[in-house]
């Protein structure tokens, strides 16, 4: 069993990382020692649905930005979840950073691209596990990306992997209509896999998914629509992680239907 206190810190993003980046130590300052923060998607580097916005990404600025946050992250012992569009030997992929107060970095390459990013971002070959070192214990951490809500069969196959939460973290805006089926994508991940889920979306007028903290019986525990800076905080307990559903699977349909296609 172990306890962790979640902070979701959204903020009003921009395409301008210094602008970014000095929302986001505002945020951590109000943090403290040991608290697991999350920031939303592309929240470092800015994000646009129009993929032009590329072309305007300082990449020195973003990774000075991550050593930035790693400081304090180190200063404050903070456990930090930052999103960045970022460039590496393959192309411009979409990323969430782990920064640890113990100096452990960790990176996921989001592997489901939006239609729109496809030919444009590279997508990431691999669904990793994140272990954070709390006072009370190791916590298993997933992360998943913006359009990943649509795909359970990742949450699936991190559950098997031994997360006890998910991260989700997306920068879903204007689509203020279907709010309601983002909420219930992410309800429904939740307890169907039994973990926690703690997700966050950037500050906006018209937000498509609110930054909620849902339990692993599919009960929200905290949420917000906001488009103003702010923290949301909760405390979260493994011990109401279970695999009593998961291991009710009829595997050996799912795997003769395999067999068959």
């Amino acid at each position: 069993m172990v306890k962790a206190s979640m902070v979701l810190a959204s903020f009003p993003m921009t395409l301008d990382t210094a602008e970014n980046l000095g929302q986001m130590l505002d945020l951590l300052a109000q943090c403290d020692a040991h608290e697991v923060v999350i920031f939303p998607e592309g929240s470092l580097s800015g994000y646009s649905d129009d993929m032009a916005f590329l072309m305007e990404v300082n990449l020195s600025q973003v990774n000075a930005g991550l050593d930035r946050l790693h400081r304090l992250a180190l200063e404050k012992h903070l456990h930090v979840f930052a999103g960045a569009i970022r460039q590496d030997d393959q192309g411009w992929r979409n990323q969430a950073h782990y920064l640890s107060p113990t100096g452990q970095r960790a990176v996921y390459n989001q592997a489901n691209l939006a239609t729109h990013e496809r030919g444009h971002l590279v997508p990431g070959e691999s669904l990793p596990a994140i272990d954070v070192a709390l006072p009370g214990g190791t916590l298993r951490v997933g992360v998943q990306l913006c359009r990943e809500i649509r795909f359970p069969e990742q949450w699936r196959a991190l559950s098997d992997t031994g997360v006890k939460l998910f991260i989700y973290m997306t920068h879903a805006i204007n689509d203020e209509p279907h709010q309601p089926v983002w909420r219930s994508h992410l309800i429904s991940r939740a307890a169907e896999h039994q973990r926690w889920v703690a997700a966050v979306n950037v500050a906006h007028r018209a937000q498509t998914c609110p930054s909620l903290v849902i339990d692993p019986t599919g009960l929200v525990m905290r949420e917000a629509v906001s488009e103003t800076a702010g923290l949301l905080r909760t405390e979260i307990d493994t011990s109401a992680v279970s695999n009593w559903y998961l291991n009710q699977r009829r595997t050996d349909l799912t795997r003769a239907l395999s067999r068959e296609e």
